[in-house]
């Protein structure tokens, strides 16, 4: 047992003196460090309700706003309506050169709260022609968002035939949800059919507001509005073509004519090479804008190969030309025929811009050889067109006239082509620009077959160049039974597919094309197991148009005369059939069914089939590999032996 010490006193109450102290300090820096604390949070606590109190004065605020809005239908404050200017020409003035008048406002209810728009014509220059005014909604959409608008009282479409909208087309601007913004925007043009002077026309606005469909007269606003016209069918000195906005295009003739939509479209132009300083045979109209759309005049200088260039008159001709465009800005110049035949290309460029180059075909009309096609081989006793003949002149370009082809027969009980065995006369053939050639429609007279021969002249005694002969048949018979079958035995999901139907006489003889087709299948037409894709042409009438097909134009071709029909294959893989009767207008012995079949890919088994195949594939370089490294071990150990 350790004997207790003994603390001496001195020692005792110095401890204790330095023990009070301590409390003493800690006392009074606890109780600073409390009252400081205290204060802190009295001060921050003050803050934070002043905040509190700040948010919700903010909300108690907004909430006011919000319950500000009326409960009953209203305009909300102070709508908004901006008025800019449009401008015109004199050539010029439509939906795009317009003035715009754009509304504004807050509206309470849906489709009530409305505004509605009234334009008169006002001032004018002189001699303006009191156009009428035109009204056409722009866009309908701002910044803040919104709206559906009514083209007019009951969504009825905007006519502004007169220079007043009357009330029952007025535009009326409504939102589609309660508590938003509508706005929309109207432009403001001159008719364009009616003729213009350079100058400002003005037009008088009046927009009304209505709560609930009654007006609301303290918010209407009303005011005038500019359209300002200038001549812009004359080019200002120093006017600087664009290329985006200059045009050159070429039309085939003695002036330039625009078809439809093919302002901008050059068209294909062949013409006889016969020379002339006066007639051309074809003209490219060059019209020149600034950038900004406006009138330009800069000198045009134009060059050709083959052929002259100059004025649509004649009055300025060459190979090259240099002109002066017309104040209009458009200048028309012809291409004139030399006399050489060719492909002449034609060079247009004005200070600014250079132009695509054109090309224009000159042939001759004496010919040289033909090229001649089968469209149908079988023939009845209607007209057919039977041939497509290609006429060519020394030079290898194409003729297209109407007088160098002619079809003789040399058989003329079969195919009468005209004249007589000792005299013979030919057939013309027309050329068919969309068929690129001369079509030789032929009728048969007897059954049998004849070989025709293409020939320049009229008369055989005067054909100086001949092609070789094509044999054609005649058959006059009537149907005895049809075959259908499709283009091919395997599809792709989805692919087009033909459908062919084939009329044979008793002898098993394809028949000709406009053969009695009515009712050459019974009733329903040819059916199918699986419906066929969108846009397949229907198959179950019982007539069939029996007829000579092309690639080009039908997409099969078939010099016996077909029925016809594209459909596309169904999405999913599987056998598809087709099934047919026999119609009326066959024998009884024809009357039967027929069918045909073909096999739609499955997308998923092919791709299994891929991917096996390329397992395989990677098994057999696998194999290979270990082989030839089995190999160069052998070779290493023998090597080092």
């Amino acid at each position: 047992m350790t004997p207790k010490k003994q603390v001496s006193p001195v020692i005792r109450i110095s401890r204790e003196k330095r023990d009070a102290s301590a409390r003493a300090t800690h006392l009074e820096a606890a109780t600073r460090k409390f009252l400081v604390t205290t204060n802190e949070r009295k001060q921050m606590s003050t803050k934070t309700n002043f905040k509190r109190l700040a948010l919700v004065a903010v909300a108690s605020l907004g909430l006011g706003v919000l319950s500000s809005v009326p409960s009953q239908a209203a305009v909300v404050g102070t709508p908004t309506v901006t008025v800019a200017a449009g401008t015109a020409t004199v050539a010029k003035s439509d939906s795009t050169t317009a003035a715009t008048i754009a509304v504004r406002y807050f509206a309470a209810t849906a489709n009530v709260d409305t505004a509605a728009i009234t334009v008169t014509l006002g001032s004018q220059p002189t001699g303006g022609g009191s156009p009428a005014l035109q009204i056409t909604f722009k866009d309908t959409a701002t910044a803040t968002g919104v709206t559906t608008v009514a083209k007019g009282v009951g969504g009825a479409a905007l006519s502004g035939s007169s220079d007043s909208i009357v009330a029952t087309t007025i535009p009326v601007i409504a939102n589609t949800a309660g508590s938003s913004f509508a706005a929309a925007k109207i432009g403001v043009h001159l008719a364009s059919q009616t003729t213009r002077v350079a100058g400002t026309y003005t037009f008088n606005y009046i927009v009304r507001f209505y709560d609930a469909g009654v007006n609301n007269s303290t918010l209407t606003q009303a005011g005038t509005g500019d359209i300002v016209v200038t001549d812009g069918s004359v080019a200002a000195a120093g006017a600087v073509s664009a290329a985006g906005q200059s045009k050159a295009v070429l039309k085939g003739g003695a002036t330039w004519t625009a078809s439809g939509n093919s302002t901008d479209i050059d068209s294909v132009v062949s013409a006889v090479n016969t020379p002339s300083s006066s007639t051309p045979s074809a003209v490219i109209r060059v019209t020149q804008l600034t950038a900004d759309g406006s009138v330009s005049r800069e000198s045009i200088t134009v060059t050709t190969n083959i052929g002259n260039v100059g004025t649509d008159s004649g009055s300025v001709i060459g190979k090259t030309v240099t002109l002066v465009g017309d104040a209009d800005g458009i200048q028309d110049i012809g291409i004139f025929a030399d006399g050489t035949s060719g492909t002449a290309t034609i060079t247009i460029k004005t200070t600014s811009v250079t132009f695509t180059s054109k090309t224009v075909t000159f042939y001759s009309t004496t010919v040289a050889k033909y090229e001649v096609a089968v469209l149908g081989s079988v023939i009845g006793g209607s007209a057919a067109n039977a041939l497509l003949v290609k006429t060519y002149d020394a030079a290898g370009n194409l003729i297209v006239d109407d007088t160098s082809a002619y079809a003789y027969s040399d058989n003329l009980d079969v195919i009468a082509t005209g004249g007589t065995a000792a005299i013979p006369t030919g057939t013309a053939c027309a050329y068919s620009a969309a068929s690129g050639g001369q079509i030789c429609s032929l009728t048969g007279s007897a059954n049998g077959t004849a070989n025709i021969t293409i020939k320049n002249k009229s008369t055989g005694a005067l054909s100086t160049v001949s092609s070789t002969a094509v044999k054609l048949t005649v058959n006059t018979l009537l149907p005895a039974k049809v075959s259908i079958a499709f283009d091919k035995a395997t599809y792709a999901p989805g692919e087009a597919a033909y459908i062919i139907v084939k009329a044979v006489d008793s002898a098993g003889n394809p028949v000709a094309p406009n053969a009695t087709s009515t009712d050459l299948l019974a009733s329903g037409g040819i059916s199918a197991t699986v419906a066929f894709g969108n846009g397949s042409e229907t198959t179950t009438a019982t007539a069939v148009n029996l007829r000579f097909t092309t690639a080009s134009s039908n997409g099969y071709a078939s010099n016996t005369a077909i029925g016809l029909y594209k459909v596309y294959m169904p999405a999913s893989g599987g056998t598809v059939k087709i099934s047919a009767t026999g119609g009326s207008a066959l024998p009884a012995a024809g009357q039967v069914a027929v069918t045909a079949s073909a096999t739609v890919t499955d997308s998923g088994v092919a791709a299994l089939a891929a991917v096996t195949a390329l397992a395989t594939t990677v098994a057999s370089l696998k194999t290979l590999n270990t082989t030839l490294t089995n190999l160069v071990l052998k070779i290493q150990k023998k090597v080092k032996a």
